[in-house]
């Protein structure tokens, strides 16, 4: 396999597989809380709408799910892996998602913080672009962060992939 190049990202962006998306928007839908109840500040909110494909009210209701699934194990207003495996409805031990997770977390600290959770989540918005979506991908299988994918990355997410799905291909068929 050829090593793949792709200029870094004027921002950071996240995504998964086709079923992350689907999964998140249940995760939240399920996160339920009362409207207009927000301790985001002002200058924080503009900050978001800037950093975002979110506006004012997306990130207000974005921060109600961000409060429900931090406190949903330990209410310190993170989210950890437990947290965020949670709210998919996935069970640990899952590689690709372990990645997932690992590009939501960017300061990799072990948790997502709320700025990083909406961050990520803006992929999924149709106002994102291709490029950052591609970008996002990219990222996905680039798991060294070195610009390139190597035949060993592309494997390992892929037959990571393959295993949440319970489907199960021969190397020769990778």
């Amino acid at each position: 396999i050829a090593h793949s190049r792709l200029p870094r990202a004027k921002r950071v962006v996240f995504s998964s597989s086709l079923l992350l998306p689907l999964s998140l928007s249940l995760c939240l839908m399920g996160a339920q809380g009362s409207k207009g109840v927000s301790s985001l500040k002002r200058k924080e909110l503009k900050e978001f709408v800037e950093e975002t494909c979110f506006d004012e009210l997306q990130i207000q209701d974005l921060w109600e799910h961000f409060t429900k699934i931090s406190g949903s194990k330990i209410n310190d207003g993170v989210i950890d892996k437990e947290e965020f495996l949670v709210c998919l409805g996935m069970k640990s031990g899952s590689a690709w998602l372990d990645r997932v997770f690992e590009l939501f977390d960017a300061d990799g600290n072990g948790s997502i913080n709320f700025r990083e959770f909406i961050i990520g989540l803006s992929i999924f918005s149709p106002k994102t672009s291709l490029e950052d979506k591609l970008r996002f991908s990219f990222k996905v299988f680039d798991i060294d962060g070195d610009g390139c994918i190597t035949q060993n990355e592309l494997e390992k997410i892929l037959k990571a992939s393959l295993v949440d799905n319970n489907l199960d291909l021969s190397d020769a068929q990778l």
